[in-house]
């Protein structure tokens, strides 16, 4: 019926041009079918008359229908081609006769590598992959969107083999560690530069606030990261070029691999709009594994106002020893009461069209998370009453993201095109203060002894800060160990507004046909605040009270002047030449206010605080560039690529301030010369490059601080608050300057193979690849006499060296039902060979102290032979490197042994050496006689290998489900969690503890042969990661009392008992899609109406004993520790598209 109504309007449009005109032109009509190999229709088909401006796109049965002058025809030689995404696209000779209609079907294959797409390469460049001598990976926007994420980047998790990605928590907004094949620095970034629409933007990660006293990311509240900013609908494709090989155009900033970008634009023809909605809920994945037998108290007895759970045995179910026909005692769990439901949702509104010259993109969208942490309406039905208190804050922790995006093109004329695009984003954010801290949410949460009730959080006759360590405060400062985490979520506030727009103008422009000239100009500016406020009777500083301001503008802006050359066009040569400049420059300006005891409560303005300090940081990077790249086709079949690119920048050395990277890759199809069983598509590739990391800004200088502005340490004393004799001071900066710096260098050669085969049904991607950075920067001691402390010098080499590979499958294809699937994996190999002239061979016989060593974090370190993280730090005395232990004899007296020496063929690294008492040396020596200190454990956080496993099910054109599992074995993470809840006694471990009413017959639980051997047993019952106890009292009873507890097991004796493994296997996503006829919403006056229902992280499988092995106490620096860190969460989204 749809057909018979369309041939009569062209029979009616036909008669109109015949009256109309007075002759006929002749047109005819092209219609048919488009479908894949196993006849399901391929909707939303592109199909054009090669070489011509006729074509169109199929509806829903896949029908499409041309009508074109005849004589477009008439010669027998006209092509005709269709392309659909994901399919190799078909292309036939129209045949014509006379005929007024001409019936064409066209039968599309699948493309699994998507050797036929046409990817961005980078600084303008678009290429078919299937001539690329490097690996660019490309990600379907589809795919990040099933995910429900609002980051792009935590969207992107399990979809690129070798992007490493470990999103921070499931707090609303928050940020993501990520980095493609491994690290390559010790003081830079490790994000990959992130590219839109051919202009770099901020994707950094602020974090402000904490401790102040400690620069570090890891006890600062969690903050958005700027990639966060980029809204997801908008985005037309995605490009990871992962390699130096890939990212060497865009030289000294793209040592981490480069991520790019294009948005949607909009298409000639009638406009069309899409509206989406979005529900979602998330949760927490489980609990903690807390003891719940013993109260609060020390040394078996019950003590108010404790900070330990080390009081008597509580009377509950489940205990031992628990009897029905006495009091129960009261536990709380706290877990349960703080936390619900999180909710989020998010609303897009799309529209697009355009003529023939010109074509815009709107979007306007809003995006709203709230994490799972209770909000204040939730609390006062937890509570009898609140006694009218009003909270400094209701919804402790959420994300709210406006935007709007505008791009359009015209054409000026016919060989020159203005196209923009501008976005405008606003984010306001609640943020929780990171666990790391004693003010954070955590260590509350998890020190609290079970049966303390955390409600309410304000006494109810003073209305002052309670918590379990002050439960009836006789001031409003406290004091307080720790904070209660309902005081956290509704009383401290860590805020976040930011003002953000970034776009870019482009002019291209064709002067003759093998020439291009094309003109692009970027800008990303953004206007950050950031509130951090400590009320009176906060932990920190005795309770007194502080507020911290932080006010950032950041500009970054960008241009690129680029001129291609076309030799085929030209010369009848199969080569292009692009050449290009390009201008960047970044800045910054941050003002940081920072008020000290608090007058008035509940009045937050920087005068109400008795102490003030205001610092202003202003930074300014700029760099020029000059850059060409040559690529050359001999006989279709061999594809070779070279590219050269000169930086300078003002964060270069004024001594050597040009620096040259290059680039050569070459492909060949070898299918097309040689014909192999099954094959139907074989390419080998090689490549080389080099990408560079800049230097930190101002690194040349070494400038002068005052005490409001710096950190004098133990420099120079210049009386209280830097003011001598009321004078302020100012003492050079404590980092020397340094006028030779050079960027850092990564040269990469990668060598690759790809291959489709069963008539195109699989493809394989094999990559290997050796990456090399030198001139590393880092930072080392000098001597006091220079004036500084340290000094900031390239001088370090690390190596990366891994494997990829990726297959990709149609398992059945057949009408109507359609089982696609995708298996990725990555391994990474890291090491630093070099440091401060100092390599991995000699440092194995060098004196430990004379390695030069450096820390990125609290346990995670670098030195020469190490691999970039291992983590180093207290330990008990353990075997493989060389302790002198202490013990004592038969007799009692003190003896020292050198314990792999005497048990030489007994043991292995890290097993433990135990003491005739019991228990493990903590006062060990080196065969040097140094006392005890940090040792290197051996283990990091790399992983050995990630992958990932994706099946997609298709029935009937309009169903889609799909899985994906990502996968990430190998690898450590550091609980120092447990270090400490086993301190305080709040660990579930701590459960299996002794006390002395087990052995006292006049107890209620007592009983001979039971309760007496409880709490009791060999050391080795405790003992992680395979690790034996070796010596003397291997096999000796002791009491698991509070002593061995606190001490043995603490914080401050090992650590390398609780590096537990980070593997998981998460059930990432499962998505349920469908498409509803649109016939069938016709009616409603819409287009098209998609439903879908996804999920996220379900399920994971994971041996860890923390919240979730994926976690960053330093946030989006640093992976691989884990102090009272907020959990990860699970999520449930329902979209709705509407099209019109």
């Amino acid at each position: 019926m749809v057909k018979s109504i369309f041939y009569i309007r062209i029979a009616f449009f036909s008669l109109f041009v015949f009256l109309t005109k007075g002759h006929c032109i002749e047109s005819i009509i092209i219609s048919g079918n488009i479908s894949d190999v196993s006849q399901n229709p391929l909707p939303g088909s592109n199909v054009i008359l090669v070489n011509t401006a006729y074509g169109g796109a199929a509806d829903v049965d896949g029908f499409y229908s041309l009508v074109v002058p005849v004589d477009f025809v008439a010669n027998n030689t006209t092509l005709i081609r269709a392309s659909f995404i994901g399919y190799r696209s078909a292309t036939d000779t129209i045949k014509f006769t006379g005929q007024k209609e001409i019936k064409m079907d066209l039968v599309l294959s699948q493309d699994v590598l998507g050797l036929e797409a046409v990817v961005v390469t980078g600084l303008g460049g678009l290429k078919e992959k299937k001539k690329l001598g490097v690996l660019i990976e490309s990600v379907k926007p589809e795919a990040a969107q099933k995910s429900g994420e609002t980051n792009i980047v935590t969207a992107l998790r399990g979809n690129v083999p070798g992007l490493e990605i470990r999103k921070t928590s499931g707090d609303a907004g928050t940020n993501a560690y990520f980095r493609i094949r491994g690290t390559g620095t010790i003081s830079g970034g490790h994000e990959p530069l992130i590219i839109v629409d051919g202009s770099p933007i901020n994707s950094s990660t602020r974090t402000v606030g904490g401790d102040e006293g400690v620069q570090s990311p890891r006890n600062r509240s969690e903050a958005s990261s700027r990639t966060s900013d980029i809204n997801i609908d908008d985005i037309a494709s995605i490009e990871v070029l992962k390699g130096a090989a890939a990212s060497a155009i865009y030289g000294s900033r793209a040592s981490n691999g480069v991520i790019l970008i294009t948005t949607k634009s909009g298409k000639t023809g009638k406009m069309q709009i899409t509206y989406k909605t979005q529900y979602g809920v998330s949760g927490v994945k489980k609990n903690y594994p807390l003891q719940t037998w013993f109260g609060q108290g020390a040394g078996g007895d019950t003590l108010t106002n404790s900070t330990f759970s080390w009081g008597r045995p509580l009377n509950v179910v489940g205990a031992p020893w628990y009897n029905s026909n006495i009091n129960e005692d009261k536990i709380y769990d706290h877990m349960e009461s703080i936390s619900g439901l999180g909710f989020a949702r998010e609303q897009s509104f799309i529209a697009s069209g355009g003529t023939d010259k010109t074509t815009f993109y709107l979007s306007l969208g809003k995006a709203y998370e709230k994490s799972h942490w209770i909000d204040w309406g939730s609390y006062k039905n937890l509570v009898s009453t609140i006694y009218g208190h009003i909270p400094n804050r209701e919804i402790p922790s959420d994300y709210t993201r406006y935007t709007v995006r505008l791009k359009g093109s015209h054409l000026i004329r016919k060989n020159l095109t203005l196209s923009s695009s501008i976005s405008y984003v606003k984010v306001n954010t609640n943020n929780i203060a990171r666990a790391h801290t004693t003010d954070g949410i955590g260590r509350g949460l998890l020190a609290t002894p079970p049966d303390f009730d955390l409600l309410p959080y304000l006494n109810i006759e003073s209305q002052y800060h309670r918590s379990s360590t002050n439960e009836n405060p006789l001031a409003p400062q406290g004091p307080h160990s720790w904070n209660n985490p309902y005081w956290v979520l509704f009383e401290m506030m860590q805020r976040q507004e930011l003002n953000r727009s970034y776009g870019n103008v482009k002019l291209d422009y064709k002067p003759v046909d093998w020439a291009t000239i094309s003109y692009n100009i970027g800008a990303d500016y953004s206007f950050d605040k950031r509130l951090d406020i400590l009320p009176i009777g906060t932990y920190r500083n005795g309770g007194i009270g502080r507020m911290f301001r932080n006010l950032n503008n950041s500009l970054e802006w960008d241009a690129n002047f680029i001129i291609t050359f076309d030799g085929n066009t030209l010369l009848g040569y199969p080569t292009k030449l692009t050449a290009g400049h390009n201008l960047n420059s970044r800045s910054s300006s941050t003002i940081k206010n920072l008020g000290n005891e608090q007058i008035v409560p509940n009045y937050f303005q920087m005068e109400n605080f008795a102490s003030q300090s205001i610092t202003e940081y202003v930074s300014l990077v700029n760099t020029e560039s000059v850059f060409a790249q040559v690529s050359h086709d001999i006989l279709d079949e061999i594809y070779l690529t070279a590219a050269l690119r000169q930086d300078g920048s003002s964060t270069f050395g004024p001594s050597d301030r040009q620096h040259l990277f290059r680039k050569f890759s070459g492909a060949w199809d070898f299918t097309k010369r040689y014909t192999i069983p099954f094959v139907n598509y074989g390419k080998i590739r090689a490549a080389y490059g080099e990408a560079g990391e800049q230097p930190e800004v101002y690194s040349i200088y070494t400038g002068y601080l005052s005490d409001n502005i710096g950190y004098f340490e133990n420099k120079v004393s210049l009386g209280k608050a830097g003011v001598y004799n009321g004078v302020l001071g100012y003492v050079s900066d404590s980092r020397l300057g340094n006028l030779a710096i050079r960027p850092e260098r990564r040269t990469e050669n990668e060598i690759g193979l790809d291959l489709e085969f069963f008539e195109n049904r699989f493809g394989i991607n094999l990559t290997n690849y050796k990456a090399t950075s030198r001139d590393v920067i880092f930072t080392m001691d000098v001597a006091p006499s220079t004036g500084s402390d340290t000094y900031t010098a390239n001088g370090a080499i690390i190596e990366n060296k891994g494997l990829e590979f990726s297959l990709n499958g149609i398992i059945i294809d057949k009408k109507g039902f359609k089982w696609s699937s995708r298996f990725l994996y990555a391994h990474n190999e890291n090491m630093l060979v070099e440091m401060n002239g100092v390599t991995k061979e000699s440092s194995k016989y060098l004196d430990p102290s004379n390695i030069p060593i450096d820390q990125l974090s609290k346990f995670t370190f670098v030195a020469p032979g190490r691999p970039i993280g291992e983590f180093r730090g207290y330990s008990w005395a353990r075997f493989g490197y060389g302790i002198i232990a202490s013990d004592r004899d038969e007799n009692g007296n003190t003896v020292y042994i050198d314990i792999d020496s005497v048990y030489a063929g007994q043991w292995k690294k890290n097993d433990v050496y135990v003491q005739r008492d019991g228990l493990p040396d903590v006062n060990w020596q080196t065969s040097d006689g140094e006392a005890a200190g940090y040792l290197w454990s051996g283990y990091s956080p790399n992983p050995d290998w990630t992958g990932s496993f994706y099946n997609e099910v298709k029935i009937s054109n309009n169903i889609s489900i799909s899985a994906l599992v990502d996968i990430s074995s190998g690898g450590y993470i550091v609980n120092y969690t447990k270090n400490k809840l086993n301190e305080v006694g709040t660990h579930e471990e701590t459960g299996q503890r002794y006390h002395e009413f087990f052995d006292d017959p006049s107890w209620d639980g007592y009983e001979e042969g039971n309760s007496t051997e409880w709490g009791k047993g060999p050391f080795s019952h405790f003992l992680n990661n395979g690790h034996q106890a070796i010596g003397p009292g291997a096999e000796t009873e002791i009491n698991y009392s509070e002593s061995f507890f606190t001490g043995t097991m603490g914080t401050a004796t090992d650590i390398i008992n609780n590096i537990e493994s980070a593997s998981y296997i998460k059930l990432r996503e499962v998505s349920i899609s469908y498409s509803v006829n649109p016939r069938s919403v016709k009616s409603l006056g819409l287009n098209g109406l998609d439903v879908r229902v996804s999920f996220r992280d379900l399920l994971t499988i994971s041996s860890y004993s923390g919240w979730d092995p994926e976690t960053n106490m330093m946030q989006n620096r640093i992976t691989g520790e884990d102090y009272f860190n907020q959990p990860q969460t699970w999520g449930a989204n329902l979209s709705l598209y509407l099209k019109w």
